[in-house]
């Protein structure tokens, strides 16, 4: 029997409800975790009953005997199902308990991140994180539905082309305070019979101060820019263990207009809001409530698309509030936003390798069409801060 957290056993079972695999195909015999001498905590892994697994032979270690990397990958009965049906199923979860989670203590807010494994933000196909987890940023957040209309006359493909069943989350990356907050978004546009589509949207990761007060006052990107302050640095350091340019998400994902095929889909979007909303950097509570009195029916933002790195921006659409967004339990403990590398999308478009500055758009000099592998985990930057201060290193998250 396979063993893993299932997020099954929770009151979600209805949108995720089976165990993890590996890699190699073997049984598991323990949790999937992670753990600094396995490629410092770069993926979860597990112990498993056999050396001799269905794809080939599992690692060993002492302390663990024979392990291998899990996966987790869709829950075909829920996916199954058409993108309506998938909405109203996340939303009731959203709704059924309005209390907030909690940010952690700043102090163990950085060992409690760089001891995770965000390989799964990227790899796991599920709405809901498919295993036990403390949510370190972006702990407490509004939820609720959305739908995307195109204004048409452009050549972007599948959902930019009009998501009737989407969500959105508000929150503030870091717990507000007086240094300000870091406000941004995740979007996840739910499809038929297949997972759905989602990216994360920020304005920036140094955030803004207590005396921009307007949730919205700046407008946001799937691309950020880099900082200079030395924790997030750390923090980027991280996430380079996903992706090599972990200062943007793709969204050829978005544009796939079946299983298997690929779209097309612009460089980069902005999202400028349409209406306003007071956040007190002292009073959090009172920012998720007015996030909360955002009505059914309103426009949200207007979407901006940039087809390669520099054109000219072109409206390509508005995102309108389908359901009030509320605080949520669910929404701060379990829904799952999945990121997309931005390697996909330099595979499917080079050209824009060779368009911008990848050290200083990236964060990352040596950014290309190829992630890193697991294998990569405890690389530079990953081995100390002297590397993550080398010409190499620039970023954020």
């Amino acid at each position: 029997m396979l063993w893993s957290f299932v997020v099954g056993t929770s009151a979600s079972a209805d949108i995720y409800n089976q165990s993890a695999t590996t890699l190699k195909g073997c049984e598991c015999t323990s949790s999937c975790k992670t753990a600094l001498h396995f490629e410092c905590d770069v993926a979860p892994f597990c112990s498993v009953k056999s050396k001799d697994c269905a794809k080939g032979t599992a690692d060993w270690s002492l302390t663990a005997g024979y392990y291998d990397w899990c996966e987790f990958n869709a829950y075909k009965k829920y996916e199954d199902l058409q993108a309506a049906e998938k909405k109203a199923l996340v939303l009731a979860h959203v709704t059924k308990n309005k209390f907030s989670g909690h940010y952690p203590a700043a102090l163990s807010l950085l060992a409690g991140i760089m001891g995770e494994s965000v390989m799964t933000s990227f790899d796991a196909s599920a709405d809901v994180f498919p295993q036990d987890r403390k949510k370190y940023i972006h702990s407490i957040g509004a939820t609720g539905g959305i739908r995307f209309d195109s204004v048409g006359g452009h050549p972007y493909t599948g959902l930019f082309e009009g998501a009737d069943h989407g969500i959105i989350r508000l929150s503030s990356a870091n717990e507000p305070g007086k240094g300000g907050f870091t406000p941004g978004m995740g979007i996840k546009f739910f499809r038929d019979g297949r997972p759905s589509a989602n990216f994360v949207a920020m304005y920036s990761l140094d955030g803004q101060t207590c005396e921009d007060a307007d949730f919205f006052k700046h407008d946001w990107s799937n691309h950020i820019s880099a900082t200079s302050n030395f924790a997030l640095k750390l923090l980027a350091a991280k996430f380079w263990q996903a992706s090599y340019c972990p200062l943007m998400v793709g969204l050829s994902d978005i544009s796939s207009p079946a299983e298997g095929q690929v779209g097309v889909f612009p460089f980069r979007l902005r999202f400028h809001a349409l209406l306003s909303r007071s956040c007190n950097c002292t009073d959090y509570e009172g920012c998720m409530k007015n996030l909360e009195s955002l009505a059914a029916g309103q426009k949200l933002f207007e979407v901006y698309a940039e087809a390669d790195p520099g054109a000219a921006e072109v409206l390509i659409g508005h995102i309108s509030i389908t359901d009030p967004l509320t605080t949520s339990k669910f929404g701060d403990e379990e829904l799952f936003f999945k990121h997309q590398r931005m390697e996909t999308d330099f595979q499917l478009q080079p050209k824009w390798l060779a368009a911008i500055d990848r050290k200083a758009q990236c964060g990352m000099g040596c950014t290309g069409t190829e992630a890193p592998p697991i294998s990569k985990g405890c690389s530079s930057p990953f081995n100390g801060s002297e590397s993550m201060l080398s010409d190499d290193f620039v970023v954020t998250v």
